[in-house]
């Protein structure tokens, strides 16, 4: 009888010990990154967990700068992707023309970049719904133009403004 006593009180102890050791918090997924206030465009998907976790951050502006010309007329779909949760939020997308004297060399282009981001694509509008693209929600995104040497514009760079509340 004792023996089964002891046997009681070791298991309970076990059983004890081994709820003790699980982990309350589950751990945080590693879909989130750490917050920049700088990223380089790069069109894969490590770009959408840094973007993310920027604006999932307390972080006033993150400015997106870009390693190849992009112009404003082809925009990377995957941009657009963020350019269309920042609207399905109620934010505001808009154009800044280079800053410049001179008339750009086709000034249709930034017509025809304005065009492009209203008439976002339906997938579009429905990958933005997606929950990696929620924190675009309380922002505003500025496409900043800039002009080349040769005079044509190209996005200098992306900047999302988080909205007063």
């Amino acid at each position: 009888m004792k023996k089964c006593t002891t046997l009681r009180q070791a298991l309970a102890l076990f059983l004890v010990f081994g709820l003790l050791a699980c982990e309350s918090n589950p751990p945080h997924p590693a879909s989130a990154a750490p917050g920049k206030a700088e990223l380089q465009f790069a069109d894969l998907q490590g770009f959408d967990r840094d973007l993310a976790g920027s604006l999932s951050s307390p972080l006033p502006k993150v400015d997106v700068a870009f390693y190849d010309r992009v112009v404003p007329s082809a925009l990377p779909e995957r941009l657009q992707n963020w350019m269309a949760s920042v609207e399905a939020g109620g934010g505001t997308v808009t154009v800044v023309p280079p800053p410049s004297s001179v008339t750009p060399k086709n000034p249709m282009l930034i017509i025809s970049a304005i065009s492009t981001l209203w008439s976002a694509s339906k997938m579009a509008k429905e990958y933005a719904a997606k929950a990696l693209f929620g924190p675009a929600h309380a922002y505003d995104a500025q496409i900043i133009l800039k002009q080349d040497d040769k005079g044509d514009s190209l996005v200098d760079r992306v900047v999302f403004v988080k909205r007063k509340k």
